[in-house]
């Protein structure tokens, strides 16, 4: 297992790459939020469990504590990244694997829940973000690792969620009495919510998109609904949310949200129109 201890989230950084290139032909069959396990360690206990009469399900799907997530997959391979507090690659520290295999980054499962709880693998946590956490994070040629699970819709107290603060429409009862009804008889919203999860504030969390899913809920009196959960830094947290709203809004919804992206951003709002 690798340790890797680079700052930066760009492939190309010299600290990841050789100084020569060359091309590989092979995809990546891993992808940010798949839950996974080392093969190594399994083989070993799966040795270890039959010679102990124990169920073969526990041991091919172990524990919690050892299985981990997938947070990035960086497009390079094993041999084009350097381990740097060891002075190697990670083709070097995983021979019996292909060197031009790909690398998945992996958090275990407990730190994860720890500092990323709302991480729900709709998009990669950068190494800068993870470095900043204080997680332990490991890079593993992929072949060595194999799919358990996927992370996915995590379930939270409605009330922590909070509209984003450009966020401009508006509803009534009286225009979706149908659709709230619906998701009172069924307990449940039928598509998760995408919300930003702040780790300076644990207890809150912006919605990127479902405002109308979440107000809805709340007048069919939900008190928990299944979110998908973001780690973002704050300009991409508002790129995804204008993304998904501003092309859709009406005059008046699109000149309310101006002026509060300019109140935010200044004259840089015009970024993301």
């Amino acid at each position: 297992m690798t340790r890797l201890t680079t700052d930066t989230d760009d492939p190309d950084h010299p600290e990841h790459k050789h100084d020569h290139e060359h091309e590989h032909n092979h995809e990546n069959d891993l992808s940010f939020g798949d839950i996974v396990i080392d093969r190594k360690r399994s083989d070993s206990k799966n040795k270890r469990t039959e010679n102990n009469n124990k169920t073969k399900n526990e041991s091919e799907t172990g524990t919690d504590t050892h299985k981990a997530v997938v947070v990035n997959v960086p497009p390079v391979t094993a041999e084009e990244w350097d381990v740097l507090d060891r002075g190697t690659t990670v083709a070097e520290d995983n021979p019996q694997y292909r060197s031009d295999a790909p690398i998945a980054i992996v958090v275990f499962m407990p730190e994860l829940d720890s500092e990323f709880q709302y991480y729900s693998g709709v998009a990669p946590l950068t190494l800068t973000r993870l470095n900043g956490s204080g997680v332990n994070w490991y890079a593993f040629p992929q072949p060595r690792l194999r799919k358990v699970g996927s992370r996915g819709p995590v379930e939270v107290d409605i009330n922590q969620i909070q509209p984003l603060r450009y966020h401009s429409r508006t509803f009534s009862v009286s225009h979706n009495r149908q659709f709230i009804e619906e998701i009172a008889a069924r307990g449940q919203l039928s598509r998760a919510p995408l919300v930003w999860a702040n780790r300076t504030d644990n207890d809150s969390l912006s919605l990127l998109d479902g405002h109308k899913r979440v107000w809805a809920s709340h007048v069919a009196g939900l008190e928990t609904i299944q979110v998908l959960g973001m780690y973002l830094d704050d300009e991409t947290a508002t790129r995804v949310w204008a993304n998904r709203h501003l092309g859709g809004y009406n005059r008046a919804e699109t000149n309310c949200a101006k002026e509060r992206l300019k109140d935010e951003w200044g004259e840089d709002y015009r970024q993301f129109f």
